[in-house]
């Protein structure tokens, strides 16, 4: 079994699109766009909040600054609240760590964000070791929050494996050299031939069989 397991958060731990879609349509309605459904986020949860104002909206570069800065108002407001942990998602993390494996979260969502929602499920919160997250003034590649993982927690990158929901995710794992999972049941990923496209180790189809599927990799 891998001695690392590091997840996303986003469409992986926990369905946070309704939190998003509330924000990012609340914002765009404000600035005289029409709001879009909610399966306009599949392939837009996982990349960068200014490409999902883009891609979804078509809002003009010049817009983007204040797009953002409404939207994570609103999200510290009332969009944080706004999620569900996948069912299965804690007991196969327990199991992991059971197992002997460190555990680690690597996100994009502000630092703040993400805090609250696992103070709201503190027994997946005191499960990792480690959380990496963007904050104030610090945007982070995915690939470089993958490296200091691997730096602070002393595992060689072929001892690890990064779970996640995106071709984003799938990406940075290629560019550290790391094994990645797909986890087809978030919002990335629409199918396993989306996700094969990436060299996947492995396809999940929901939660509950991360561990089963984790443990057998050598």
């Amino acid at each position: 079994m891998k001695k690392l397991i590091i997840i996303g958060y986003d469409g992986t731990i926990a369905d946070t699109s309704p939190g998003i879609l509330y924000c990012m349509n609340t914002t765009a309605n404000a600035m005289g766009y029409t709001p879009v459904h909610h399966d306009a986020l599949y392939g837009v949860i996982g990349v960068s909040l200014e490409d999902g104002f883009m891609s979804l909206y078509g809002m003009k570069e010049d817009e983007i600054e204040y797009a953002m800065n409404n939207y994570s108002k609103l999200y510290s407001i009332k969009g944080e609240e706004m999620f569900l942990i996948y069912d299965g998602i804690e007991d196969a993390l327990r199991r992991l760590k059971e197992s002997g494996c460190m555990l680690a979260i690597v996100t994009q969502k502000n630092k703040k964000f993400i805090n609250n929602m696992l103070g709201v499920y503190n027994t997946i919160g005191e499960l990792f070791d480690m959380v990496v997250a963007t904050d104030v003034d610090i945007d982070r590649e995915k690939s470089d929050m993958l490296r200091l993982v691997l730096d602070e927690l002393h595992v060689p990158v072929e001892e690890s494996i990064f779970i996640g929901d995106s071709f984003v995710d799938a990406l940075a794992a290629q560019e550290v050299g790391m094994d990645f999972a797909a986890a087809l049941y978030g919002w990335g990923f629409r199918s396993p031939a989306d996700a094969e496209k990436y060299k996947c180790a492995l396809c999940l189809n929901n939660p509950k069989e991360i561990f089963k599927k984790i443990s057998a990799l050598k």
